[in-house]
């Protein structure tokens, strides 16, 4: 438990005492504490309160000296006995010295008096208890380190008096210098030295102590217990009385014989290949066993951005990015085993910028093979590596772009199959209903079976929006319109109901322009975007909805490259669970989803955003890191002179004018034709084009009703083309359950006045065929769409 706790969290307290009275007295006082809050647990006896203490559960126990036949003092004893550590205070209802001094000997950290308790007292109590604990423990964890660091340390520690005699020596010295501890005890550093060197080092040591300075990596030479010479790095405190006097010094000291041997060797050897590594184009370096930089050439001004007399003494760590530390020690390693490496490494430069360099590193031996340090030559491979993550990114793209593809074409096949299957499920209902009285108690039923066709043709829909093979009625579109209608509907009213703990905050700019748009296709943008957000944000956060206008000036690298110019941008920001970079590249594939398929939907939520995007010749960027939310930010151009917006009109769908239909499937010409003469139409039905023609050639239709897929190799556009060889000035439409492909669009050129889709209800139907008949219909192509 942290002493801050007592400001902010709760304190957990365990009274033990026997008289329910005094549980209501003692919670009634720490209640009135406002420093702290305090919850308070109640055992009655001793038994059921050495139980509750052996689960650990409370930051102080409170008891009574009175538990029946034992005393608070025996539970006390007992269960520090069975390793309690938590602070204990003793209550009794009478003071007595004696039981004050037993219950600080059995370990109770204070005495209370219950008749002289109050508040302030208590709370006094409980966090002196509370802080003298932490104190303690802090206390044998320090000691314990103190004695770890002295065993494990392959350095030395040493404590010395005022007079430089040692007072403490770890174990280590033996290791260090050959001595046992007790052999240096009452000696001086400077009795181990060669005199010349005792002479030099006292003298420094003198100064040092004069100033009270600490004693800060001194190189000094002593003599092993076997005669050879040792050089210790020494590193010192002054030991200081309460008054500021001094009372010695506390250090360690660090064998550096090897490196100081290697250094000397380093500086001889350095002169052989100065001359030559002075005139390379890459940089080198030399660093010691600990990546000590030691020598530069001049080409390493450039890498690194630091200057010759900055690089030299600093560590080759400081320069490389820490996520590489690890890379550099195993690297360093092998230099020390005698092998050579090659291997890359991202730089910090001077200047912050970073670099990508590639390494060759030798180790640098002396006369006798001894490994020194590592001489490596550093290659700038930065430009190099953003051709290559270019390259890497283009290719991804492309093959995304290829998978989406593919998926859009089965997509496409799956919704033309599927269109002619739901055909007569989302027509028949209005037909059937249009028979039924208005009390008929099966009315409701066929609405149901209406309403799931329905659903069931979206969802075809969306198969086709995915594929990017619809048509869209686009006109001038205030995003913020889009946004707005969204956040108001039923739909996002449920949402919120269902995620109560996502906060929304939108920023939309009241002065953007309008884009070239479907508004229908745009709104499920960003429901999918919404969608997408809530999902996660499982326990909750914020949801940011912004639209802003900007001209990009040049090409943004990102998910999608964008291309300069003014767009209108569209940005939902979540804090939620983020994206991996696994999921990252999958991100918009037609059913990829984290989610259970069929209960948090059909994976095609993002991959919907991307074909509406791409049909409105807009960008898609994603931001996303795991554990710290997404962006996706959308691009849409903005279209200037953007035809003015649609005027919708009611349209009278009942006419008495002779129809053709043509279509290869029995039920849809059946379905056709029940649509159609209902609405007072003279319907004539064949099964293919070629019977078209036929019957064109000895009949007259005022409008004739193509379906573009049909089995004989004679489809829609086929047969257009030859009845207008016949019949220059022939109405006509196209019906299709596939989408829209380049021969409807081939049709329309050569006069087809209009292209629906099926499943297509008897308003669309009917609509589609007055507007042709009546030539209501705009210049511009579009498709009715249910």
């Amino acid at each position: 438990m942290v002493v801050s706790q007592m400001q902010n969290d709760i304190i957990k307290t365990l009274l033990v005492d026997d008289d329910e009275d005094d549980y209501f007295i003692t919670k009634d006082l720490l209640s009135e504490i406002k420093r702290a809050n305090y919850k308070l647990d109640w055992a009655s006896t001793y038994d059921e309160a050495l139980k509750i203490i052996a689960r650990n559960q409370h930051d102080v126990y409170l008891i009574d000296y009175r538990l029946g036949e034992f005393s608070g003092l025996d539970l006390i004893r007992t269960a520090i006995g069975n390793g309690c550590s938590v602070p204990m205070i003793l209550l009794t209802g009478q003071g007595d010295s004696e039981v004050d001094i037993e219950a600080m000997k059995v370990g109770a950290m204070d005495y209370l008096v219950k008749g002289q308790l109050d508040a302030s007292s208590l709370e006094r109590s409980i966090r002196y208890s509370i802080k003298s604990k932490q104190a303690e423990k802090a206390l044998r964890i320090s000691e314990k380190r103190f004695r770890d660091i002295a065993i494990s340390s392959s350095d030395w520690i040493w404590e010395v008096d005022e007079e430089g005699k040692y007072t403490y020596v770890s174990e280590n010295v033996i290791d260090v210098l050959g001595y046992k501890p007790e052999e240096l005890l009452g000696k001086t550093p400077f009795d181990i030295m060669p005199e010349k060197e005792a002479e030099k080092i006292k003298e420094a040591f003198d100064k040092i102590t004069t100033r009270k300075d600490n004693i800060v990596d001194l190189i000094n030479w002593n003599v092993h217990k076997n005669g050879q010479l040792v050089c210790l790095q020494t590193s010192g405190v002054p030991i200081l009385d309460d008054c500021g006097n001094l009372l010695g010094y506390r250090g360690v000291d660090k064998n550096i014989t090897e490196r100081e041997r290697a250094e000397q060797m380093l500086r001889q050897s350095e002169e052989k290949y100065r001359s030559l590594v002075e005139n390379i184009s890459d940089g080198v370096l030399t660093t010691d066993l600990d990546e000590k930089i030691l020598f530069a050439n001049r080409a390493s001004v450039k890498i690194f951005g630091y200057l010759l007399d900055e690089l030299i003494g600093m560590n080759l760590k400081d320069i490389v990015i820490k996520d590489e530390l690890n890379k550099v020690n195993r690297e360093n390693q092998k230099r020390r085993n005698k092998e050579d490496g090659q291997y890359e490494l991202t730089i910090v430069r001077k200047d912050g910028n970073r670099r990508r360099v590639f390494v060759s590193a030798t180790p640098l031996l002396d006369n006798n093979g001894v490994v020194l340090g590592t001489i490596a030559v550093f290659t700038d491979i930065s430009e190099l590596k953003e051709i290559e993550r270019e390259k890497q990114e283009l290719r991804e793209k492309l093959s995304r772009s290829q998978r989406m593809e593919s998926l859009g074409i089965l997509a496409g096949g799956v919704a033309h199959d599927l269109n002619n299957i739901l055909g007569p499920l989302v027509a028949y209902p209005e037909l059937i209903k249009m028979n039924l009285p208005p009390d008929s108690p099966i009315r409701d039923k066929i609405s149901k079976i209406e309403n799931s066709a329905q659903r069931a043709s979206e969802v075809v829909q969306d198969l086709l929006t995915m594929a990017r093979r619809g048509r869209y009625e686009m006109v001038p579109v205030n995003l913020n319109e889009v946004v707005e209608t969204y956040l108001q509907s039923p739909d996002f009213f449920n949402l919120k109901l269902k995620c109560p703990t996502v906060k929304l905050k939108v920023n939309l700019d009241k002065n953007i322009p309008k884009i070239h748009g479907s508004m229908p296709h745009l709104s499920k943008v960003i429901m999918n975007l919404i969608l997408n957000a809530f999902d996660a944000m499982p326990h909750g956060g914020q949801l940011v909805i912004e639209t802003k206008c900007e001209y990009v000036e040049k090409l943004i690298g990102g998910y999608d490259n964008i291309d300069k110019g003014k767009y209108v941008i569209l940005t939902t920001r979540d804090d939620g669970v983020g994206i991996s970079e696994r999921d990252y590249k999958r991100l918009f594939e037609p059913f990829y989803t984290k989610k259970e398929m069929g209960k948090s939907g059909s994976g095609l939520g993002l991959a919907i955003v991307y074909g509406v995007i791409k049909d409105h010749n807009g960008y898609i960027d994603v931001k996303s890191r795991v554990g710290h939310g997404s962006d996706f930010i959308i691009y849409l151009p903005v279209i200037e002179g953007s035809p003015d917006d649609d005027r919708k009109e009611v349209v009278d769908i009942r006419g008495c004018e002779k129809i053709l239909v043509v279509d290869d499937l029995e039920e849809q010409r059946e379905l056709a034709t029940s649509i159609l003469s209902s609405l007072g139409y003279n319907v004539t039905t064949v099964a293919d084009g070629r019977r078209a023609v036929e019957y064109l050639k000895n009949n007259d239709a005022d409008i004739v009703v193509l379906d573009m897929i049909m089995e004989d190799g004679f489809d829609g556009l086929d047969t257009y083309k030859e009845i207008i060889k016949l019949r220059p000035e022939q109405k006509a439409i196209i019906v299709s359950g596939f989408s829209e492909t380049s021969r409807v669009k081939e049709a329309e050129k050569l006069g087809v006045g209009k292209y629906i889709r099926k499943p297509y209800t008897m308003q669309i139907l009917g609509k589609a065929i007055r507007e042709v008949l009546t030539h209501e219909a705009t210049n511009v192509k579009k498709v009715v769409r249910n």
